[in-house]
């Protein structure tokens, strides 16, 4: 999945004031909106915006001859992802399956914005509407913070480790909205060489949870290198969540086969990743988080 932001040169002086007093590297600011339309979530850290979580609802149709197919859902950014931006507002964009928009302007202790999506395949159209749709995200605090959500978000569960970035919600049945980034020791993809950074999926993921909370998502990956050799990543995240944190492990192995040569194998994890829960934040049984 592939990720362009706008470039216009960063506002360091508004991005400064969106980082809480109390922020450092080891522990960001986040924003979080949620509601029956969209769901969002921003960090603020070293004096910089990203945009973690973009999913809402869209409305699909075929336009020969035009069927009415009724609502969907999209969601975007696999990995935090750089807002850039002038004097009052920051930006960021992602091409993949569809194409996402968004801006957003602090307002006070929260964000506020707005945001596009529209997913294309000859006549098949998914869209958010010819007007981009309007958000608001509060500050949010991680347990152990200073201050509980401001406005009542359904929670979420957000840890950055050195080797794991990781970003989930979690209903009574799926985790769901998985994204992130990890730390690889091998190269991923056809990339000519390994990443500080990569996404953990290529695009959002959700996962069954078990009765006991636990879940685990299984992805493969396969194409050719640049050299012509072939290649397959399986992928494997395993977790569990609870009232206070999403815990588990990311492993992907690597096996690449060159021509007439013997295949190699290269292991990155499995690497440890924490996501906190907000101390007093618990989700209502009659209002469960709806899975974008």
């Amino acid at each position: 999945m592939k990720r362009k932001s706008m470039l216009v040169p960063l506002a360091l002086a508004l991005v400064a004031t969106m980082t809480a007093p109390s922020a450092s590297a080891a522990s960001p600011t986040l924003y979080v909106g949620d509601t029956k339309d969209y769901a969002v979530a921003f960090k603020a850290e070293e004096a910089q915006l990203y945009v973690i979580e973009l999913a809402g609802t869209t409305h699909c149709y075929y336009t020969e001859p035009y069927e009415d197919l009724g609502e969907g859902f999209f969601s975007a950014f696999a990995a935090p992802t750089l807002m850039r931006g002038g004097s009052e507002d920051v930006g960021a964009e992602e091409i993949g399956r569809g194409n996402a928009s968004i801006s957003a302007k602090l307002t006070g202790d929260s964000l506020t914005g707005d945001y596009r999506y529209l997913e294309s395949e000859l006549s098949y159209h998914c869209d958010t509407g010819f007007t981009s749709k309007s958000f608001e995200a509060s500050r949010y605090q991680p347990a152990g913070g200073e201050a509980a959500p401001r406005s009542g978000e359904r929670p979420v569960y957000y840890g950055s480790e050195a080797s794991a970035e990781v970003f989930l919600r979690a209903g009574e049945k799926e985790a769901f909205g998985i994204r992130g980034t990890f730390v690889p020791s091998c190269r991923v993809g056809n990339g000519k060489r390994i990443l500080a950074h990569h996404a953990l999926f290529s695009e959002p993921a959700n996962a069954t949870l078990s009765d006991a909370r636990s879940f685990e998502r299984t992805d493969v990956e396969a194409g050719t290198t640049r050299s012509g050799a072939r290649y397959r990543e399986t992928i494997r995240l395993n977790g569990s969540v609870d009232q206070a944190a999403a815990t588990g492990t990311y492993l992907r192995v690597r096996t690449v086969k060159p021509r007439r040569k013997a295949a190699r194998r290269c292991v990155t994890g499995p690497l440890p990743f924490r996501g906190s829960l907000p101390a007093d934040a618990r989700l209502e049984p009659e209002d469960p988080p709806r899975v974008f």
